[in-house]
């Protein structure tokens, strides 16, 4: 979006809301709208995110301008910002939303290079919980990237960008031409394939795999197979066997390769931490056996020397 039109829209939302909000910074600029980070004029100041969609763009692409407003408005989720209000004009939608202090992945990535095994555990759980939610709720994401998952200052994860989530049976524009981020996108929407749970899910493994090499994922529009083998080779350069065995898994090149469901790969998940504090209990119980053998040398040479 030129910054004209960006001057216009911060002229309108001053309009709009009747200078109930300080217009704080531009927090993000696409082609659909932009998003501002806002501050309550009121006597107890407040910071919001303000979403403004521009809905000639919306009605062009021949998509749903208030779909977005009212998937949010439906959900209650620690890992998805709450949406607070939601006005109209003729021209734009302008929704409130909480605002998340923190940054974007993809800056954590650019500023730290590969993430520590701990902190991608951790990660990997909270989305993949937070995803699960989602589409128990019967909806898709549809543009699962590292621009789009937020690590607060708290050290947690949120999801952010609901612009092309819709529910899972619901076919839009949006299903036949591709969206987003290339090196995000699941190979099978470069065939005009719909997007579906495992779409979110190949998403969810190529952030991931992001996360935990400090590479971008390969593009998979040309050579899927040779470009999966790439960044195979990459996670096993890098990630610890049981990480790479789940994201290999939810990036494969064919959806019904992937998971069948979120709540399958946190099966997953699970199942490596049960085996991993077993290891580690395995390792205190043999490092207490062996301390107990030197005590007891230690005692007997102490005896014998009397």
């Amino acid at each position: 979006m030129k910054k004209e039109k960006v001057a216009r829209i911060e002229e309108r939302i001053r309009s709009v809301f009747d200078q109930q909000y300080q217009i704080i910074k531009m927090l993000g600029n696409g082609g659909m709208g932009c998003v501002f980070h806002v501050q309550s004029n009121s006597v107890e100041i407040a910071d919001f995110a303000l979403k403004v969609l521009d809905k000639e763009v919306y009605i062009e692409n021949k998509l749903d301008f208030m779909r977005e407003a009212d998937v949010m408005k439906s959900l209650d989720h620690p890992g998805i910002p709450k949406i607070m209000a939601v006005t109209e004009d003729l021209d734009y939608v302008y929704m409130v939303q909480e605002y998340i202090r923190g940054e974007p992945l993809s800056l954590v990535i650019r500023k730290c290079g590969q993430i520590r095994e701990e902190y991608l555990q951790i990660w990997m759980e909270s989305m993949a919980e937070t995803l699960d939610y989602l589409h128990q709720q019967g909806l898709i994401h549809r543009d699962i990237k590292p621009d789009n998952m937020m690590l607060t200052d708290d050290c947690e994860i949120k999801i952010i960008d609901f612009g092309l989530a819709r529910k899972k049976e619901q076919i839009d524009q949006a299903d036949k031409k591709v969206f987003g981020t290339l090196s995000f996108t699941a190979p099978e929407r470069f065939t005009k394939k719909v997007g579906t749970v495992q779409t979110d899910i190949y998403g969810f493994g190529v952030t991931m795999y992001y996360v935990a090499t400090g590479k971008k994922p390969e593009n998979m529009k040309t050579s899927p197979q040779e470009s999966y083998a790439i960044m195979e080779k990459k996670l096993g350069e890098t990630a610890p066997p049981e990480i790479r065995e789940i994201l290999t898994k939810a990036m494969a090149v064919k959806p019904q390769q992937r998971y069948r469901s979120f709540e399958a790969l946190r099966g997953d998940l699970a199942h490596q931490n049960l085996v991993r504090n077993a290891e580690f209990e395995d390792r205190q119980v043999q490092f207490s056996h062996m301390f107990l053998i030197l005590a007891t040398l230690f005692l007997i040479g102490l005896i014998s020397a009397y």
